[in-house]
């Protein structure tokens, strides 16, 4: 019959430690994996944090770059606008000088040709008939001669009534040396009578306008770059991988409208 060992104080000893052994190396386990389970998580959670900071930051930089094209884009509308109107405004100034020295041109034409000029006509004319019959006069003899001497007589008589009250008639400097009277320079006289008027010069008001309104064109210009700075932007927003890209060149974009305006209003 085999002989069975009792199992000693030794090995009652022992087994309990053994147990105890693998329960704590169990439990260390579960620990370093808790630890483990809590540094992923700590990271997890620091990784999502920065993307957050990140996706915040793009936001952010979109929003920015949107507003001030915005704004930008606001002011030269503005200024392109009031440009406008200015242009507009000189250029009905310059219809309205034309107007006015056109009206003061046909006042005097008309004033020369219409109360001036019969008078005057009438005046040359029994100037006319009178050297006639003075000089018929001359050639006659008895009744023919009294009566053709009478009748210069009552043509003087005539002239002498009505002469002295047209100036055109009587003033030497309108007489021409063939007879008759010089139309143009009683015309220059009478415009110059008004410097005022005769100084309007539309065609200079005319000449200010197209260069507002040429300003005003110009203006609009630094509209397509800054739009296109809001469509970088824009596509900013859903491309994230290429944020940073898509935000630089809208930028750039909006900088070349700002300076493209700044020269407009300093050069233009």
């Amino acid at each position: 019959m085999p002989f069975r060992s009792e199992p000693g104080l030794a090995d009652l000893y022992r087994l309990p430690h053994t147990q105890m052994d693998r329960t704590e190396g169990h439990v260390d386990e579960v620990r370093a994996g808790m630890v483990l389970e809590a540094a992923s998580v700590e990271t997890a959670s620091v990784k999502a944090h920065g993307d957050e900071g990140h996706r915040d930051e793009g936001h952010r930089g979109v929003a920015v770059l949107l507003g001030m094209a915005a704004i930008l884009a606001a002011i030269v509308g503005v200024r392109a606008t009031g440009l406008a109107s200015d242009a507009s405004d000189t250029w009905q100034s310059a219809l309205r000088t034309e107007v006015k020295r056109s009206a003061a041109a046909l006042n005097d034409i008309g004033y020369l040709y219409q109360t001036e000029v019969p008078p005057v006509v009438t005046i040359l004319g029994t100037r006319m008939q009178e050297a006639e019959l003075r000089a018929a006069a001359a050639t006659e003899t008895g009744p023919v001669a009294d009566t053709l001497t009478r009748e210069a007589d009552v043509q003087a008589s005539v002239l002498t009534a009505i002469s002295s009250s047209y100036e055109l008639a009587t003033d030497p400097a309108y007489a021409l040396p063939g007879g008759g009277v010089n139309l143009g320079l009683r015309l220059a006289d009478l415009r110059n009578q008004t410097p005022a008027l005769l100084a309007l010069d539309p065609d200079t008001i005319q000449a200010a306008g197209d260069a507002l309104g040429a300003k005003a064109a110009s203006m609009t210009l630094p509209l397509l770059p800054i739009g296109v700075a809001a469509l970088f932007a824009a596509l900013a927003q859903p491309f994230a991988g290429r944020r940073r890209l898509l935000l630089a060149i809208g930028a750039a974009a909006l900088a070349v409208g700002a300076l493209g305006a700044v020269a407009v209003e300093v050069l233009a």
